[in-house]
């Protein structure tokens, strides 16, 4: 497991299902995206099919102590694991499909880091004012 092998991210003692159990969904709504038809809109550029999937998952990373940088990391593993597995079943892809499809994958990946990131922020945030308001009060007594 690739994750597991990254020195960024092995510091935190995470079982496999802590680390992947987000995927089964992430890897879902790659799929929707991918049989979803080609229209040239915006909304095929930047849109998560469930944001829902990448909006928990960064909760989750934020819980568990990751930082943002382990999300990036966290997001490139999954996008080279991605191509990896393209790579080994080339045999059975359809060559006038792939570029496409990689292009998908990849504003995909990028999308759901936004999401994910997105969420991650927030609560870093409002855990950032909540530290700042905390000690405020402390120094105001």
């Amino acid at each position: 497991m690739r994750a597991k092998a990254n020195l960024s991210l092995n510091h935190l003692a995470l079982g496999d299902e802590d680390r992947t159990g987000h995927l089964p969904r992430l890897i879902e709504d790659f799929v929707s995206r991918l049989n979803r038809p080609i229209t040239g809109s915006p909304q095929d550029s930047d849109a998560v099919c469930s944001p829902a999937a990448a909006i928990l998952h960064g909760k989750l990373r934020f819980a568990q102590g990751y930082t943002p940088e382990m999300l990036v990391i966290e997001s490139r593993i999954l996008q080279v694991t991605l191509f990896g597995t393209l790579k080994d079943n080339m045999n059975a892809l359809d060559f006038s499909l792939l570029l496409p499809d990689v292009m998908t994958i990849a504003d995909e990946v990028d999308a759901q880091l936004t999401q994910t990131m997105g969420s991650y922020m927030k609560l870093a945030n409002s855990s950032k004012a909540l530290k700042v308001a905390t000690s405020a009060k402390s120094t105001a007594a």
